[in-house]
């Protein structure tokens, strides 16, 4: 830091690769751009996307009951969401708010990786992410998750610069803001804040000051309370549908922090290929932790990323495991958090053979190449599955809403599907289309009786089912609606499915949509 000045050659040669590195970093930026935008008006909204719209369109006393009545979970989105939707409510403008989150990942994981490991490490992680399947998957999705990854490296960039000045008050003042709008985006976030935080104790909490620490922790916890009251008193069974732990289940949450979840099982050399190199560029950057300073170890600084990066890797995947012994948590997307520490533990990995091994820069580019090329496939196949995928929540509410009648009424089951309803509802409205749309009979008490009572004002009543993942009581619940409004007054006289490519394992994409009407209509 304080020696010779650098001589004019030297100095040239350093501001040129710095202007082609911010050139790559463009082309590479500029990749992902187009990757996350070019799909985004091929698909309708699904239901968990179109509540929230309907949750940012509420009048802000509503909206906040409702954050406080259990939808706390994702409260920055949907405050951010709140704005957007002012600007526009088409699916291209709404989808584009997560699209941008995710273009904005790659320069910030640049940033990181260079300032961790240099910036052709910090080239490579932006690289590798650029074309990472599963968050260009998450990027067109109107959900909070491509702004949960961004928050997840931009929290860790001040992590790392709070170890290298724990001086600064400025730090931990922005260090606890980000943390509360990584934990308030999605509340899983907090096991990757412990997960950075527990390698370091307790002799980097000497180093860094106790009483640097404890205001910094004690402001986060006080100012997450409100999210922890509502996710314990609140808790209305919003994720009885995540699985049981299973080798199947953590196996599909590795798949996806590789970005391979997209690819079906035809698919299983391209899986085995991109996930087999990632552990072990893994491996290798994880090895110099363990190497003696003879044999070649990394330095201080370095170690410390790597281990903290190690921890932000694994720690989250096996509390959420073993919790999930008691209450099922384990789920892909809820470890995508996960993913800049993958993408920059690969990168480093790569680079450290490229310095290191015999032949390394060829290797080094051989791997990237397949890599980047194995990722973009994957990209690919996600692409084509959108332009035929099911859940055309879209195709059903405007078949309806073009035939309704008066005395038409809605029955869904899958009852999210009137988000989807609400949702196109008023696109309906503001593309020219007259009436009021049909009332919606939901939520039912599954018995014959009250099912009977409750169709019994409507002519025609429009049913709509679709169970994502079926369960014993959703297809006895389906029967007894079939049997129910077609054994009475009213009669089946029109059904027709709704189909498409499932796009992951074990999901029901079709959704049977099916007119009953009475015999005097």
């Amino acid at each position: 830091m304080f020696g010779q000045p650098a001589s004019p050659a030297s100095a040239s040669g350093a501001t040129s690769h710095a202007r082609w590195a911010w050139l790559l970093l463009l082309a590479i930026t500029a990749l992902g751009a187009y990757l996350r935008f070019h799909t985004l008006n091929l698909r309708g909204l699904w239901p968990a996307e179109c509540f929230s719209v309907l949750l940012a369109w509420q009048p802000f006393p509503q909206f906040l009951r409702s954050l406080w009545w259990g939808e706390a979970n994702m409260a920055f989105y949907y405050l951010l969401m709140r704005g957007w939707v002012l600007l526009g409510d088409s699916e291209f403008w709404l989808l584009s708010l997560s699209a941008l989150f995710g273009v904005l990942a790659i320069p910030a994981i640049y940033a990181l990786g260079k300032r961790l490991f240099g910036p052709v490490a910090g080239l490579t992680a932006a690289a590798l992410l650029a074309v990472h399947s599963s968050h260009v998957e998450h990027s067109e999705q109107l959900r909070s998750y491509s702004l949960w990854v961004l928050l997840a490296i931009l929290v860790t960039h001040c992590f790392f610069a709070l170890l290298e000045d724990p001086h600064r008050k400025l730090l931990w003042v922005l260090y606890a803001f980000l943390a509360l709008l990584f934990i308030y985006t999605q509340v899983f976030g907090v096991f990757l804040l412990v997960a950075q935080w527990l390698p370091l104790l307790p002799s980097g909490a000497r180093r860094l000051g106790v009483w640097r620490m404890l205001p910094t922790f004690a402001a986060i916890g006080v100012l997450s309370l409100p999210l922890a009251y509502v996710m314990v008193t609140e808790d209305k069974g919003q994720l009885l549908w995540v699985p049981r732990v299973s080798l199947a289940g953590a196996w599909e949450v590795l798949r996806n922090i590789v970005g391979t979840d997209v690819l079906s099982s035809q698919y299983w050399i391209a899986i085995a290929v991109l996930t087999i190199l990632y552990v072990v560029f893994w491996i290798v950057a994880i090895t110099g932790v363990f190497r003696p300073k003879s044999a070649g170890a990394d330095g201080s600084s370095t170690r410390t990323a790597i281990i903290v990066l190690g921890w932000s890797l694994i720690f989250p995947f096996l509390l959420m495991t073993a919790l999930s012994f008691r209450k099922p948590i384990l789920y892909p997307r809820y470890l995508l958090m996960s993913v800049p520490a993958a993408v920059l533990l690969a990168a480093y990995g790569l680079v450290r053979v490229a310095r290191s091994a015999p032949r390394g820069r060829i290797i080094f580019a051989v791997s990237l190449s397949v890599m980047l090329l194995l990722a973009w496939f994957g990209v690919h196949v996600f692409d084509g599955q959108i332009l035929t995928s099911g859940n055309d929540w879209r195709g059903v509410s405007n078949y309806i809403l073009e035939r309704k009648q008066p005395g038409d009424a809605v029955i869904f089951y899958n009852f999210s599907g009137g988000w989807s309803f609400d949702y196109y509802t008023r696109r309906f409205h503001e593309a020219g289309g007259q009436g009021p749309a049909p009332p919606v009979l939901f939520p039912l008490t599954f018995e014959r009786g009250s099912l009977e009572r409750r169709v019994a004002p409507y002519n025609r009543v429009w049913l709509a089912l679709q169970q994502t993942i079926p369960t014993p009581d959703s297809v006895r619940n389906d029967a007894l609606l079939r049997e129910t409004l077609g054994g009475g007054r009213l009669h089946l006289v029109q059904q027709l499915d709704f189909s498409g490519k499932r796009i992951f394992a074990n999901e029901n994409v079709t959704i049977n949509l099916a007119l009953y009407t009475s015999s005097a209509n």
